[in-house]
């Protein structure tokens, strides 16, 4: 079973290249299209020559640009795009494109910092619009980072999901709008996360319920499809969904997507705390995996709050999940959790999060994956808190109070696949999805409070409280094979990121903070 909403007017553009996210090729400049870079949600830029640990010590801040976003509570500036030879009033520019909370998009030139197009977007919802936020749970914001087609598409067409539930399609080189706004959820503030592109058809998930006075959104899978204009969405509901960077799909084009706590009946396939394999046409599950300690986890709030990584290792195709709890499962895509639904290729031991802690402890947001010059395949992940000291990691770089980004080694032993610890970087407030560029590790310090409750149980902290206790981003250049420091930003970026990211592309790394200011890192 499936629910459509089909939008009310059908828009055919003649001379579009209709394309699915795709990887830059060999020769051309590189670009960052989606979050995490690829539709498999790696987070490995594959071209970027002008990136190695030895030039990554000369990085500098290059410039920063203050868009007008205005912060919704902890929501800010998202995750950033990297398009080049974008065609402009002004030539060819290789541009970054950053949508804000408050419903705006902005591209600036890369090489110069200058902005070269702003839009802030109408309200087009019949739900009434709020100016104020609501909260750290459901922030009245656009929280959804955007994506692009593939390079070489002409015109480069950039699509965003407004704060009202309507997905825009916007030129690159104009900031013109392309055709009617598609309305993609059934009321506004959906709470999406990170749009991914597929055979022209933009997938997104959302989380908390949360939505409007008129009602609340469905926790599901989005598709929405640019050439019939109909939203699907998956049946039946799921607990909440809210991996920072969406879902990640396949190269087959199969959807893969985690779930929090709630309800869980198999037979209905209502699916907490599972990692769901669902079809990108009819938007059905047809395959899951669950923990199984999953009842344990959904009564400690302990959510698979995760984005997975999708690669391919020894002729097999692989994805890495996690959650709160702060361990790791290693999956094959074609068998997910076996016959009966709880038995993964590999599962790590307690990685972090020994004190069952539901709000700044184990891993967030998404992981990221890279294969080196060896052939060795590596897995990364942020993580909240320390780690358990039952799991040896064999390169540390001191005690981690406030987190860290950690590395594994995918590797067989003993004719099985599994994850090997291999690093942990040195302690970081509030670590983000880690990058990947030729051998560097850029992880990002995102400097976020993430208490959500008072200390003695005396209720929850509200967002201007969490905004308060915030302190600067540092964004750090590892070595990847050891995770040793090569170079820091130190005390450059004057704002936090909350559910942000990084771009990286030609040499530079782009970030926004919460105070609406874009970063870009780089060598003169």
């Amino acid at each position: 079973m499936r629910r459509v909403f089909s939008a009310a007017v059908v828009c055919l553009v003649g001379g579009f290249v209709w394309a699915s996210v795709a990887r830059s090729q060999s020769g051309k400049q590189a670009e960052w299209v989606t979050n995490g870079y690829d539709m498999e949600r790696t987070g490995w830029q594959k071209n970027a020559t002008e990136i190695s640990p030895g030039s990554v010590k000369s990085f500098q801040l290059l410039w920063t640009y203050k868009t007008d976003n205005k912060p919704m509570g902890l929501a800010g500036l998202l995750e950033p795009l990297i398009l080049s030879n974008v065609s402009t009033a002004n030539g060819p520019k290789q541009l970054t494109i950053v949508a804000g909370s408050s419903n705006t998009l902005t591209a600036v030139d890369v090489e110069t910092g200058q902005m070269v197009w702003h839009k802030d977007f109408e309200w087009l919802s019949s739900d009434p619009q709020s100016n104020e936020f609501r909260g750290f749970i459901c922030e009245n914001a656009d929280t959804a980072s955007p994506v692009a087609n593939a390079a070489g598409s002409n015109p480069r067409l950039v699509y965003t999901m407004t704060a009202d539930g309507y997905l825009h399609t916007v030129n690159a080189g104009t900031g013109e709008e392309v055709g009617k706004p598609m309305q993609v959820s059934p009321h506004a503030y959906i709470k999406a996360n990170g749009l991914n592109l597929y055979k022209n058809t933009i997938y997104t998930i959302s989380g908390q319920g949360c939505g409007s006075s008129a009602g609340r959104n469905p926790n599901t899978v989005y598709a929405a499809d640019l050439t019939t204009r109909e939203t699907t969405t998956m049946q039946p509901d799921q607990s909440g969904m809210w991996g920072v960077a969406g879902v990640a799909i396949s190269p087959s084009g199969m959807v893969y997507a985690e779930t929090g706590d709630g309800a869980y009946d198999a037979a209905a396939k209502r699916l907490s705390t599972s990692v769901l394999a669902v079809d990108p046409e009819s938007l059905q599950i047809v395959n899951y995996y669950s923990p199984d300690n999953h009842l344990w986890l959904t009564e400690r709030d302990m959510d698979m709050n995760y984005t997975p990584s999708i690669f391919p290792y020894k002729g097999r195709e692989l994805l890495v999940a996690s959650g709160k709890e702060g361990r790791y499962y290693l999956l094959d895509t074609k068998t997910m959790g076996g016959a009966n639904h709880e038995t993964p290729l590999y599962k790590t031991p307690l990685v972090s999060n020994t004190n069952v802690n539901f709000q700044t402890e184990g891993s967030w947001g998404s992981g990221a994956t890279w294969e080196d010059n060896k052939g060795t395949r590596w897995y990364l992940a942020p993580i909240g808190g320390s780690l358990n000291p039952a799991v040896k990691f064999p390169v540390t770089d001191g005690d981690i109070p406030d987190g860290a980004t950690i590395a594994f080694k995918i590797e067989d032993v003993n004719g099985k696949t599994q994850m090997s610890p291999a690093w942990v970087s040195r302690n970081m407030v509030t670590a983000e999805t880690p990058v990947i560029a030729n051998g560097v590790v850029f992880a990002l310090a995102a400097g976020e409070f993430t208490g959500q409750g008072h200390d003695g149980g005396t209720g929850l902290w509200t967002a201007q409280e969490r905004v308060e206790r915030s302190v600067p981003a540092i964004l750090y250049a590892l070595d990847g094979q050891t995770g040793k420091v090569l170079w820091s930003s130190g005390h450059e970026i004057g704002s936090f990121l909350h559910e942000g990211g990084m771009a990286v592309a030609n040499g530079r790394v782009i970030l926004g903070t919460n105070d609406g200011t874009v970063y870009c890192f780089g060598v003169r």
